[in-house]
């Protein structure tokens, strides 16, 4: 691992946000271009009465974390109920490194202890690099490895206590080197799906690509690496339907800034062909109002909630938008899960850590699947 210098400034703020409103749109205003309050900045925003159902009868949103770096990001991994583990955002390291172009990632272990959390960054030891997304395995976490230009990306597990030992999975397709692995999914069965863009290309951590920005399918122990979907600018985020019959994967061409670059998320049938699971039948599912969908989940119910530019927004099965938890700034990553009878939603919003209270807990995917070895992260 390479030194990166941290100095970090963590503050606790416990209080809520003192605007805790819905804000309801309602039909005239969606059709209506003169009405449509595209600045509204209420932090619960219902665009389908059945959103109301999830937020409950008294939703709050509160900042619990802040940081002097962007260190809340990605991953959002519960490995019990009082521990989290987040990836930062790329800042510049103190310390000069080609491999990395000067830039580095922590990883967080953020343990909660009655209504507060404290946060400690670690140092695996071992084979990672640049982390970015993860999910639980076994008894450890699974973490994508971007690589550098001077190491390959790939899917490494990691220990969830001291000395974090980190080793890699897989860090190659049958010989050539993944580009830069973004997220990953474990299934019920064991696999690890997980897609592979080239964001490390254009940001100066990996060399240029040697495959297309493509998704895969590991089953870890055997030879069986496969890409499962190709045809997406850049995959991002990937989750799974409560009864893996349908997946997610979210497209976002992170270095196009054009308002008509890529920014959808699709949506496949997981079939069984020569007797393994596949992909079939792609489509738009939805398309965010605002930034690029990243990190995806789903809850018992089928929502599919997402990481926009505006916060997270959330879907019914059938793509219809039911409303928005909104922050300034968006949210890359977020984790479902519960306190008690509430459904709660922490947002990583970069230099803040978000947590959102909303209705009464129905199954969510989140502390529970994380808990039980379920999958739906």
């Amino acid at each position: 691992m390479y030194s990166r210098d941290i100095l970090p400034t963590l503050a606790i703020a416990t209080g809520a946000l003192a605007q805790e409103t819905i804000y309801t749109y309602t039909a005239d205003t969606i059709t209506t271009l003169d009405l449509y309050n595209v600045s509204n900045t209420s932090p619960f925003q219902v665009y389908n009465e059945s959103f109301t159902s999830i937020l409950g009868d008294a939703p709050a949103i509160s900042n619990i974390l802040n940081s002097s770096f962007p260190q809340f990001h990605e991953a959002a991994i519960f490995f019990d109920e009082s521990t989290l583990f987040v990836t930062s955002n790329q800042y510049a390291s103190n310390t000069s490194s080609a491999a990395t172009n000067n830039k580095a990632i922590s990883i967080t272990r953020l343990d909660k202890s009655g209504d507060s959390w404290s946060a400690t960054i670690i140092e695996p030891e071992g084979t990672l690099t640049l982390a970015n997304g993860g999910a639980k395995y076994n008894d450890g976490l699974v973490i994508c490895d971007q690589g550098s230009m001077t190491a390959p990306g790939g899917l490494v597990f990691m220990n969830a206590t001291a000395p974090y030992t980190a080793t890699t999975l897989i860090n190659n397709y049958y010989g050539i080197e993944f580009n830069s692995p973004n997220d990953v999914h474990v299934t019920s069965d064991g696999a690890l799906w997980f897609t592979d863009p080239s964001y490390g290309s254009w940001q100066g951590i990996r060399p240029q690509p040697l495959l297309p920005p493509q998704v895969y399918r590991y089953m870890p122990g055997t030879n069986d690496i496969r890409v499962v979907a190709d045809g997406i600018q850049e995959p991002n985020g990937i989750t799974f339907s409560p009864d893996e019959k349908t997946a997610y994967i979210t497209d976002g061409a992170g270095n196009a800034t054009a308002p008509t670059a890529p920014r959808a998320i699709y949506a496949y049938d997981v079939i069984t062909r020569g007797g393994e699971p596949a992909l079939a039948n792609k489509r738009i599912f939805a398309v965010p109002q605002s930034g690029l969908p990243d990190g995806i989940k789903t809850d018992e119910a089928g929502n599919v909630y997402a990481g926009c530019g505006d916060g997270v927004n959330v879907w019914n099965e059938g793509g219809v938008l039911l409303g928005k938890i909104a922050v300034a700034g968006g949210s890359a990553n977020f984790i479902l899960g519960h306190e008690g009878d509430k459904m709660q939603v922490w947002l990583l919003n970069e230099n803040k850590l978000w947590q959102a209270s909303l209705g009464l807990f129905n199954g969510v995917d989140g502390i529970d699947s994380a808990m039980n070895g379920t999958v739906r992260r």
